[in-house]
């Protein structure tokens, strides 16, 4: 039953694309919009969490709480308060303004715009973002078979975030300071993130390794200082993009395209099938989209493009 007086609260959480090249479940960055919408309200069925209704979706997400990563992130936030729990459960509606298995975040979104929301339910005065970290965490694993921080984080904080797979609650997190724009191109094509870490291997060669921790350091200094030729030679990945690519078709001839058009660079967006592609000021990120779009149809695949800053803001209140 929801209380008489209850009332619905509601957050956005905006894409992400996560990994940025050579930041394999480390790096992530927050792009302006699209994103997902969740609204909670507190009922009177103590510990109850309950999916009310769930639009944009296509009906492909579960409604039991405890199989969708919005229920799950409200169920640990509502476990974590345990007095609040005594006497109230949460009940969420859910507007899906991103694709799913597209690349760009959609679960972790869906979780920090939950946790987010849940948390100012059960808060008493200001909420800060990062204490919803843990929980949005911890719903992710619905999605991808383990908690990882890499969209959840940027999702959540806005920027560009740096995750410690010791230390997930606690990512590092910068604005840059190069003036460039993010182009995503998402095909009509699934690969779930279950099966695209599947496609990686269990050990790395040590050089290859090596590779990219260098590059990884290269492309965040070039972020920070404004160094456009370094942010160049950082997005180079050795680890995860050649074992992956073989899941996106036409996938070399997409970022070729991108360079070609004057980005930077790009690799897979999270675990795909969206490629991206960072764009300096003065190059026209209207036209590389087109001739990602472009590479994409002649390999028979549609797609949609995004072009946004990398967003200072993550989840909001709506």
């Amino acid at each position: 039953m929801v209380l008489r007086s209850a009332s619905w609260i509601a957050a956005f959480a905006p894409a992400t694309v996560a990994n940025v090249g050579p930041g394999y479940d480390v790096f992530g960055l927050a792009l302006e919009e699209p994103g997902d919408v969740v609204s909670a309200r507190l009922t009177d069925e103590p510990g109850v969490v309950r999916i009310a209704s769930i639009e944009g979706d296509g009906g492909r997400l579960p409604r039991d709480a405890d199989a969708n990563t919005a229920g799950r992130a409200a169920r640990a936030i509502l476990d974590a308060a345990p007095e609040k729990a005594a006497e109230h459960g949460i009940e969420l509606e859910l507007i899906k303004g991103l694709p799913l298995c597209s690349g760009l975040g959609s679960s972790g979104a869906s979780a920090a715009a939950a946790a987010f929301v849940a948390l100012t339910l059960v808060t008493d005065g200001p909420v800060d973002a990062r204490d919803a970290l843990g929980a949005a965490i911890a719903a992710e694993a619905v999605a991808a078979g383990a908690p990882h921080a890499d969209n959840v984080a940027p999702s959540l904080l806005g920027g560009f975030t740096i995750v410690r797979p010791d230390d997930p609650t606690r990512p590092a997190r910068f604005e840059p300071t190069l003036p460039c724009r993010v182009v995503v191109v998402t095909p009509d094509h699934d690969v779930p993130t279950r099966e695209a870490r599947a496609a990686l291997p269990a050990s790395v060669p040590l050089a290859d390794a090596v590779a990219n921790v260098a590059a990884g350091a290269t492309l965040v200094a070039g972020l920070i200082t404004g160094d456009a030729d370094l942010v160049r030679r950082g997005l180079a990945d050795r680890l995860v993009e050649p074992h992956r690519a073989a899941l996106i078709p036409g996938f070399a001839d997409v970022k070729a395209a991108a360079t070609d058009a004057g980005a930077l660079g790009g690799s897979i967006s999270g675990a795909g099938p969206s490629v991206f592609a960072l764009v300096a000021e003065g190059t026209d990120d209207a036209a590389v989209a087109e001739a990602m779009v472009d590479a994409f149809a002649r390999h028979g695949l549609e797609a949609s493009a995004i072009r946004s800053p990398i967003s200072g803001r993550g989840v909001r209140r709506r």
